[in-house]
């Protein structure tokens, strides 16, 4: 029998190529891929959980962030600012229809909402003075964290109720990345009725209501209620925290001197956004005080009917670490506390992941 030139080829190309895999260099291999796992805790427990060793680290909001880096839990290995120069985070979102049938009602809440910004703002430019000292025993109040981790925190975020344009360029970032990591597909924009991310963004922000806000005068009256949800010891959501501080209205809160009476909906606040988000699809909650990450999930996604109405705060999460994992690599194999799926915080630790090559799995 002849040798058959085309089998003999085969023949050692074919030793060739398990001589190249056995030595590992064809490329990454089920075994060589690099993953983060990640579970739910709420960020208030973080700290606790690192220091117990049931996780490795902990996405949160301040005054976690704070909380941990002062108290000697863990290192920061990534700033939401880092990743995301200025971006926005939590937001003061609204029930469509409830803004829809009253406006006035959404205006005044605002213009409280405005109010305790700029009261946050010019105590804050005045350290050593009685709002200054104030406002720290405002915070360390709500969080159940002391004045120095309230201090640490107001320096890693900034608070504003304007919503610019790098605030709708953020909103935009958000949806874009959102659906680049295959959280949003892309055809629940159409579902929806928008026509592109620029379209969504454009309907879903309504900065009507603020407009005419800062004209709303003091009542004498209590004109309504609102149904008004928050996370549980979220700093990033100061000027609510403020408003409802009887000392800073003068013997009543700032939204019962604009004619609101706030009505809580969770008594110490819901866990994370993806809870707010449920009240609003439930009906349970009027308007809240959450990040914007959740909004746009379970807006596009779920089809929950709220629209976003003012800013709360930019930066000011972070990816702590137990101090012994000094840089990403130490991420392998490890698990990542995160306060759920919707947040901007998963979604932090999802975008980081993918910039160095890590592939995310819950625990």
């Amino acid at each position: 029998m002849k040798p058959n030139p085309a089998a003999s080829v085969f023949l050692v190309v074919a030793i060739v190529v398990i001589g190249i895999a056995a030595a590992g260099c064809l490329g990454p291999s089920e075994n060589t891929e690099k993953t983060v796992y990640w579970v739910t805790i709420a960020p208030k427990d973080q700290k606790i959980a690192i220091q117990r060793g049931d996780v490795d680290g902990g996405v949160s909001w301040e005054p976690y962030v704070s909380d941990s880096l002062l108290g000697g839990t863990g290192r920061v290995l990534e700033w939401s600012g880092d990743v995301w120069p200025n971006h926005p985070c939590c937001v003061v979102a609204v029930d469509k229809s409830f803004a829809q049938s009253h406006p006035n009602l959404v205006m005044r809440v605002l213009k409280a909402h405005i109010e305790a910004n700029r009261w946050i703002a010019d105590a804050w430019a005045h350290p050593g003075s009685a709002n200054y000292t104030l406002l720290l025993e405002i915070g360390a109040k709500f969080s159940n964290r002391n004045d120095s981790v309230v201090a640490a925190s107001m320096g890693h975020m900034t608070l504003d109720y304007r919503m610019g344009e790098q605030f709708i360029a953020g909103l935009k970032m958000f949806t874009d990345t959102y659906i680049t990591l295959g959280q949003i597909d892309q055809s629940k924009l159409s579902a929806r009725g928008y026509s592109s991310v620029n379209d969504f963004v454009a309907n879903y922000v309504d900065g009507s209501y603020l407009a005419s806000a800062d004209s709303v005068l003091p009542s004498d009256v209590i004109v309504g209620d609102v149904r008004m949800a928050y996370l549980t010891g979220d700093l990033h959501q100061f000027a609510r925290v403020v408003a409802e501080n009887r000392t800073v209205g003068g013997g009543q809160t700032l939204f019962e001197k604009f004619g609101v009476r706030t009505i809580d909906p969770l008594p110490g606040g819901y866990p994370a956004g993806g809870g707010i988000m449920t009240a609003f699809a439930g009906k349970a909650a009027d308007m809240g005080y959450l990040g914007s990450p959740p909004t746009i999930l379970f807006h596009l996604n779920s089809g929950v009917n709220t629209i976003i109405v003012a800013q709360a705060n930019s930066e000011g999460s972070a990816i702590i670490v137990n101090p012994s994992i000094q840089n990403y690599e130490g991420l392998e194999g490890k698990t990542i506390a995160t306060p759920g799926p919707s947040s901007i915080q998963h979604l932090l630790l999802l975008k980081v992941a993918e910039d160095h090559g890590f592939t995310v799995k819950a625990k």
